[in-house]
């Protein structure tokens, strides 16, 4: 990774933490962004108003899963999947949150998740980049 892409990566975490949204980025960031996407650490969108749809484990796009924390601004997080949700708390030191996603909710209470859930992914993790947003 460059130190360019370093830095726009860092912009782009900073952004989704504090703001639960990926941050504005400038043309000339266009080279490091594609970098970060062909290194499979953010997922474009294809649209040059707003490119990042993913950067794991956060998500630009409210289909996957919802975490939602009063402990912390903003309160709300986006993750493509449950598993991403559980990434969010991790990532962002959360100890009480609420993830959702596809029916089913997991709180964590105290830093540690409460309740069964089995986590199944029908893609193979070989494959989970061919098409991300699906996965």
């Amino acid at each position: 990774m460059t130190d360019r892409e370093a830095e726009v990566r860092l912009r782009i975490m900073r952004a989704f933490a504090d703001t639960g949204a990926p941050p504005a980025l400038a043309p000339d960031d266009r080279a490091a962004l594609d970098g970060l996407a062909a290194r499979q650490v953010a997922a474009l969108s294809g649209d040059p108003a707003a490119p990042v749809l993913m950067a794991h484990p956060f998500a630009a796009h409210r289909t996957g899963a919802r975490v939602a924390s009063a402990g912390r601004s903003p309160g709300e997080w986006w993750g493509n999947c449950a598993w991403d949700g559980l990434g969010i708390v991790a990532a962002l030191g959360l100890v009480d949150a609420r993830v959702s996603a596809q029916g089913v909710t997991l709180e964590v209470v105290g830093g540690a998740v409460r309740g069964d859930a089995v986590f199944h992914v029908l893609v193979p993790a070989a494959h989970w980049w061919d098409d991300i947003g699906f996965t």
